[in-house]
């Protein structure tokens, strides 16, 4: 298991800040992304759930 959050990153080119729609471990956001976690957001994923980037998209595993 992985906890993964969604985050924020900031945007040169726009001047502000985007907010991914996939989520990613506290790590990557930090080392990899330059971002920072929105709190609140952790949700404990399997690790075969992240894709080669290391990236949970929450939307596919949502149930309707």
């Amino acid at each position: 298991m992985v906890t993964v959050h969604h985050f924020r990153v900031w945007d040169v080119a726009k001047d502000e800040w985007v907010y991914p729609p996939l989520k990613s471990p506290e790590d990557r956001i930090r080392d990899v992304a330059k971002g920072e976690v929105i709190p609140g957001t952790a949700e404990e994923v399997e690790s075969s759930q992240l894709d080669e980037h290391g990236r949970y998209d929450p939307s596919k595993s949502q149930t309707t």
